[in-house]
């Protein structure tokens, strides 16, 4: 049977009888686990608001980008998210149980009439996500906001992705999900990924279309 996301294992708490809900992450040297809850949306916003990358001009038409590390915000997430009382995770380990509980990737996207159907596959399952192909004034804005940047010293661009660009064209032309728990809303990281794929489908029939 194909699980949902939202759906945990029950388990038991160090010191307790009590069960709850939870995913566990293992780290293997030096051994140590914590039991996370599933990240709240305005928690992921947040999150991914931090997020930014470095983007250095090599020339001739050439760059190249960089990932910026946030180990504060990583830190941040990932208490708010642990449940159980355990050993202290250092700024890798947090990040790795961030990655672990937000994993996700495209499986399937597959154009039906004037929708798109994307499936996506998450942590407890599958899920599906049917959203209508956006009016060209969407789009236009969307190309507008995906992205800001700053210039700094030394030819170096700073870029930063506002998760609540695609999260709002999402919401607009969301028609139906599935593989969700009752309750248990679309996170804005798997809404961010379902409108990548819809661009990118929609770039690959129109080459004069740029999905940024």
């Amino acid at each position: 049977m194909v699980g949902m996301y939202g759906d945990l294992p029950s388990i038991k708490l160090a010191g307790s009888d009590e069960e709850v809900p939870g995913f566990p992450v293992q780290i293997p040297n030096p051994p140590k686990q914590a039991v996370l809850r599933l990240p709240k949306p305005e928690e992921l916003m947040t999150y991914l608001s931090a997020q930014k990358s470095l983007y250095r001009d090599l020339g001739r038409r050439m760059g190249e980008s960089e990932e910026v590390s946030t180990p504060k915000e990583d830190q941040k997430l990932f208490t708010a998210m642990r449940i159980d009382r355990g050993v202290e995770f250092d700024d890798a380990e947090a990040l790795l149980a961030i990655s672990q509980i937000t994993r996700h990737r495209v499986v399937s996207c597959e154009q039906d009439g004037l929708t798109y159907v994307i499936k996506l596959q998450v942590i407890g399952g599958e899920t599906t996500h049917t959203v209508a192909i956006p009016f060209q004034s969407d789009l236009q804005e969307y190309r507008r906001y995906v992205y800001k940047s700053r210039d700094l010293p030394h030819g170096v661009e700073e870029r930063r992705f506002p998760p609540e660009v695609p999260v709002k064209l999402y919401d607009k032309i969301i028609k139906s999900t599935t593989g969700y728990v009752d309750g248990v809303p679309v996170p804005p990281h798997h809404k961010r990924s379902v409108i990548g794929e819809l661009l990118s489908a929609i770039a690959s029939l129109d080459p004069d279309f740029s999905p940024n």
